[in-house]
């Protein structure tokens, strides 16, 4: 049977050069030809030295400035008015300490149009700074707005939980006053139903053109940066997933990283210090070319000192905003900023060249939560005075780009997921703007259809209301299938701290008693939210289980990795069934053996394994290959470590096997094993000895090499790279450079985190059960260096591909040399037929 797998397409994004208009719009607010000239030289790498990254990077010197009580505004800024209007306008913000950006609003807004207790036009509170659990106060503090009789507007940034709620009251009361919200934490059609106009920013197109800027500025891989709390918002999961779509199209590696929430009991201090502390990690993990995106501003500081003094790359924050993150890890006097924002980015800049930082970090020119304060105010008083209607999108965008000169906004009408339009929910961007290099010229990118609102709500459906089941083995029955699972858990956060994984595990009491383990399997369909369950590995009981699911059940997707049950039985009630696919490894391991110069091929096994359909099959298939290939075949029988002799036993002939077929064949023989119990002795051997083994029953850098080696791994199990290097430390020292092999990546922890990447694009609708492709390309995401390939099961009864039984395999890395490209090779047909 052919091979499923195809070359993989990367769409390539042409990029236009930014147009003449667009540099006399920014030319005002660019840097000056000496700070561009300083910034070229500190890309060439100049002979400036940057300052310690530890400490605080020094500012250059600035003027002495003082911060009066009311600051004159620029004379490019809007100034106030004489015209008499009787009428008020409410704002509510978040406290200055929970915001800054909103601080420079409210002083710019009250210098423009007075305090309303002064004779001025607007009114300003304050959110509680307990907003999450002070839902009481928070709809007080809004309503009590109403209470004036001149009030005409209401403008809430950022609309927290209860803002809905408040409006719907002070609609009741005062149906006149127009009602304004800016970045929603409730549901935007829930806002929508009660306000006028709703903003926030695009978080859609952004999700594309955040890794579309990374890439262009020279990153390979994306890292995502979150919390369960923020994973289970239906936007920012959204846009999570818009962002992985985009790398893949893009051909940047996505990866995401779990952190703290600073709103959990390590609080912002220990979510900072968290990110301090990860990203050398990360760095080494990943590789220079790594671009960080948040969805917390409280990380911004942290990321942006440590892409500073270590590499990398920062794209903009989660609220993009020259404030955001950037004063704090440059040690920059903040009463000299929020004054005027092209001053400020130049500050920003000038520090950032300084430190040879320029062209890897960036933002937004002027701040997004400033702007949606200021543009609502003047939105809202351009209704007042009708000179504008509710749905004037156009006037709305002249009122941001009022207060941020020299900067220019766009946006869109939000569409559900339904693809109904919620016309007065508006969402907004500004190009990138990259500290040394200037504008990135997102503005002319023609982004793909399915990235913007609607489309990309159609493609991508919700991706947090549902649970995800795994279930696999303890820790003492192998550990890694476990591995995969609390990685996801890692990444999604558990079910009981509202995150997606409810985990599950079964011990050797469930491997004897196939009614317990689907009792256990069966259970997860109680949760109204489950969406996906993955067993792995899918022990007796398992096809009955979901079987029991599906009657209650059948909009669950039922996953399997390596069924313990007949083909037949498990693909009855299973969605997919996976396996390793013993018929490509059957002629591969032999290929692979040759290619590393073997002119024997040594299969040791014993009965009670040759029984086992699939196993013979694919010894057979090595028979056949080796005599295609030009090797002698030859079949050893050792002792079952399961036989009455015992492991030990078993272990302890291995030296002798070895040592007797090295003397009769010679060097050049390959040695492959059934049992992965005798996998450590074999290696051990193999490197004293001379000889080659390619990989093991069940692959992975953690099978026999550490026992073999006496490597203890245990601190840095789940960072595979790193498991990787320190074993192929080992075998080189031990002197079996290129002679002997393994997968990158546990068999076992990739198949249950690829399952349960693969549940996500189900449950979201972004793949089909029969999408193969997406599927080697999930495997492919978790194990990045490495290759995935695969080809559909062939029913041995029938020789009939089993479309729901996939069987994968992983590129083989020979410690030495690395990846020797088998999932490349094309297996010959015929080896697909072959069958007891």
């Amino acid at each position: 049977m052919a091979q499923a797998r195809g070359k993989k397409t990367i769409w390539l994004v042409s990029l236009g050069a930014i147009v003449a208009a667009a540099f006399l719009v920014f030319f005002l607010t660019s840097p000056s030809t000496e700070d561009l000239s300083e910034a070229r030289r500190a890309r060439r790498g100049g002979t400036q030295i940057p300052p310690t990254p530890d400490s605080a990077p020094p500012e250059r010197a600035q003027p002495e400035k003082t911060q009066p009580s009311e600051p004159p505004l620029p004379a490019n800024w809007p100034q106030p008015s004489n015209i008499k209007e009787d009428f008020h306008i409410g704002l509510v913000t978040g406290a200055e300490n929970q915001g800054e950006d909103e601080a420079v609003a409210v002083r710019r807004l009250e210098n423009l149009y007075g305090q309303a207790d002064q004779g001025g036009r607007l009114r300003h509170v304050t959110l509680p700074d307990n907003f999450i659990g002070d839902l009481e106060t928070t709809i007080s503090r809004v309503e009590e707005l109403a209470a004036d009789p001149l009030m005409r507007v209401i403008v809430v940034n950022e609309a927290v939980p209860g803002v809905a709620e408040a409006f719907r009251k002070i609609r009741a009361k005062r149906p006149e006053i127009f009602l304004l919200a800016a970045e929603s934490h409730e549901d935007l059609k829930l806002i929508s139903e009660t306000s006028d106009v709703v903003v926030g920013n695009n978080f859609l197109v952004r999700g594309y053109l955040i890794p579309h800027t990374a890439k262009k500025l020279g990153a390979k891989t994306l890292a995502h940066i979150s919390f369960p709390r923020h994973m289970v918002n239906e936007s920012l999961a959204r846009q999570r997933a818009i962002m992985e779509e985009a790398c893949r199209e893009l051909g940047l590696t996505f990866v995401f990283e779990n952190s703290p929430d600073p709103l959990g009991e390590a609080g912002v201090k220990g979510a900072q210090d968290f990110i301090l502390e990860s990203v050398p990690k990360w760095l080494e993990r990943y590789g220079p070319e790594t671009a960080f995106f948040s969805t917390d501003n409280s990380h911004a500081a942290p990321l942006i000192r440590q892409v500073i003094k270590l590499g990398g790359y920062f794209v903009e924050s989660a609220t993009p905003s020259p404030l955001a993150g950037y004063p704090e890890a440059l040690a920059l006097d903040k009463k000299l900023l929020g004054d005027d924002w092209a001053a400020d980015l130049e500050r920003i800049e000038k520090s950032l060249v300084n430190f040879q930082a320029a062209g890897r970090l960036g933002g937004w020119a002027s701040s997004s939560s400033y702007g949606h304060s200021t543009a609502l105010v003047e939105f809202g008083r351009e209704l007042v005075l009708g000179q504008a209607k509710k749905g004037d999108f156009g006037v709305l965008l002249k009122c941001y780009e009022k207060f941020s000169p020299g900067v220019r906004w766009r946006g869109e009408i939000y569409l559900e997921p339904e693809g109904q339009a919620l016309p007065n929910v508006f969402l907004v961007y500004q190009d990138t703007y990259v500290f040394g290099s200037g504008f990135v010229g997102n503005f002319d990118l023609d982004i793909p259809a399915k990235y913007k609102s609607g489309d990309s709500d159609r493609f991508f459906r919700s991706s947090a209301v549902y649970h995800i089941g795994v279930v696999t083995g303890t820790e003492d029955q192998g550990g890694e299938d476990l591995m995969g699972a609390l990685e996801m858990e890692r990444r999604y956060g558990r079910v009981e701290e509202g995150g997606l994984i409810k985990r599950l595990t079964y011990g050797d009491d469930l491997l004897e008693d196939p009614k317990k383990a689907a009792d256990l399997i069966a259970s997860l369909a109680e949760d109204p939210l489950m969406k996906v369950i993955v067993v792995n590995q899918a022990l007796d009981g398992t096809a009955e289980a979901f079987q029991r699911v599906k009657a209650k059940r059948p909009d669950i997707f039922c996953l399997a990795s390596e069924p313990f049950e007949e083909a037949e039985l498990i693909t009855a009630a299973a969605d997919l069934a996976i396996a390793t696919d013993y018929v490509s490894r059957g002629y591969l391991i032999p290929y692979s053996a040759k290619l590393l110069g073997a002119k024997t091929f040594a299969h040791l096994s014993f009965p009670r394994h040759m029984e086992m359909e699939t196993l013979k099959i694919r010894s057979l298939v090595m028979r056949q290959a080796c005599q295609d290939l030009g090797l002698e075949y030859v079949e050893v029988e050792v002792i079952d470590p399961i036989g009455p002799q015992g492991t030990e036993v078993a272990k302890s002939f291995i030296p002798q096997v070895v040592g007797e077929l090295l003397a009769k064949y010679g060097p050049e023989t390959s040695f492959f094993c059934t049992n992965d119990a005798l996998t450590e002795p074999l290696i051990q051997e193999v490197a004293k000895k001379g000889g080659i083994f390619v990989e093991a029953d069940i692959p992975s850098p953690l099978m026999g090499y550490p026992t073999a080696f006496d490597l203890r791994v245990e601190p840095i199990v789940g960072q595979w790279t790193q498991v990787l290097k320190a074993v192929e430390d080992a075998v080189v020292e031990a002197g079996g450079s290129g002679r002997l092999g393994a997968w990158a990546y546990p068999l076992g922890f990739s198949e249950t985190a690829g399952l349960v990447e693969f549940g996500k694009l189900l449950a979201e609708g972004r793949a089909n059960i029969h999408d193969t492709q997406a599927f080697l390309e999930v495997l492919d995401n978790l194990s990045p260096g490495a290759r995935w390939n695969g080809s559909y099961y062939n029913d041995p009864k029938s020789g009939k591909p089993l479309r729901n039984y996939f069987l994968v395999f992983q590129d083989t890395y020979v410690f030495g040399r690395g990846y020797i490209e088998t999932t490349k090779m094309e297996v010959p047909e015929k080896y697909f037929s072959i069958n007891r």
